[in-house]
């Protein structure tokens, strides 16, 4: 009598070994099922280790199995639950469907859906619904979870250039040479330099110290816009949405949810003084290199940001 060749697909989306149905429990589990069972062929099992279930990119695992499928290697998966399987709708009924057209069966333990049975496909979609509901629910914990710790101060997101994030309280403390960096930015910001100058040294500094990062222009403005770099933390400035495909992309925040500052959060780098009249300098395009005539307002900001820079340099060098 020919066997199944069966294989099984595991997950979790975190590496805490204390999460129900561990990723090594889970592969141990379906490995014994399989072989003890004398009507299947143990093929594999396909186990994708602290990857998100949100989206099928990036879960090498799966699209790996999914390829053994194509190949004819594979008649029946085995999985615990949809929800393991995939939490974006769209993404979950299409790859079924795939699956079911190569002749391949697959089987959810949890909710004791076999896709070979008749009705399998409608009780799927509602299945996958349910899923991704999990999936949303999850995402709304996570985001309270971290809006409690922004409200005691404690940011989760990663620190900006110049610092790092110590402890579980999340503080941000200089990395001194980064903050070199970040200086050198704002003094040549502040005289007037252009982006690309500017970017050409930070560079020049980034290759002294052994780093080998390459500055960009863009990068460069994102730095001189911060506010990270006067003490101060803005949540949210981006914001993922989600769209109809199940798809989602990262968008400016304009009022899309609440934003939290924390004043005074981490040491600052730069005066306040100087960070807004640089500020200003990049809102006015005096930066970008392409102009050479400006308005006597201009020329005014012009002029006491190079006293501004001039003056905190001067600090900088009286600290250090």
């Amino acid at each position: 009598m020919k066997k199944t060749r069966t294989a099984a697909y595991c997950r979790v989306s975190t590496t805490s070994d204390t999460q129900d149905g561990s990723f090594e429990v889970q592969c141990e589990y379906y490995e014994r099922l399989i072989r003890n069972d004398p009507e299947m062929e143990f093929v594999g099992v396909y186990g994708d280790h602290g990857k998100s279930g949100r989206s099928m990119k990036g879960r090498a695992e799966l699209n790996r199995l999914i390829k053994d499928c194509e190949d004819g290697k594979i008649d029946l998966v085995l999985c615990k639950s949809i929800s393991r399987f995939a939490r974006n709708m769209l993404e979950c009924v299409q790859t079924i469907r795939h699956l079911a057209q190569l002749g391949v069966t697959v089987r959810f333990e949890k909710e004791g859906l076999d896709t070979q049975t008749m009705g399998g496909e409608l009780m799927l979609g509602i299945l996958a619904t349910i899923a991704q509901e999990e999936s949303n629910s999850i995402s709304q914990n996570m985001n309270w979870s971290r809006r409690q710790h922004l409200e005691k101060g404690q940011p989760w997101s990663k620190p900006r250039y110049g610092y790092r994030s110590i402890g579980k309280e999340h503080r941000w403390v200089v990395v001194e040479h980064e903050a070199e960096v970040v200086r050198q930015a704002f003094y040549m910001a502040g005289m007037c330099h252009t982006y690309q100058e500017i970017a050409d040294e930070l560079t020049r500094m980034e290759a002294e110290d052994g780093d080998g990062r390459t500055w960009k222009k863009t990068s460069v403005v994102s730095m001189l816009c911060s506010e990270a770099y006067i003490g101060n933390y803005l949540s949210n400035k981006k914001v993922r949405i989600i769209n109809e495909d199940g798809t989602s992309k990262w968008v400016n925040n304009d009022g899309l949810v609440d934003q939290i500052l924390i004043e005074g959060h981490h040491e600052a780098l730069v005066s306040k003084e100087l960070h807004e009249v640089v500020g200003e300098l990049v809102k006015r395009g005096t930066l970008g290199g392409k102009r050479r005539q400006f308005t006597i307002e201009e020329r005014e900001t012009m002029s006491r940001a190079m006293k501004l820079a001039a003056k905190e340099a001067e600090a900088w060098q009286r600290a250090s």
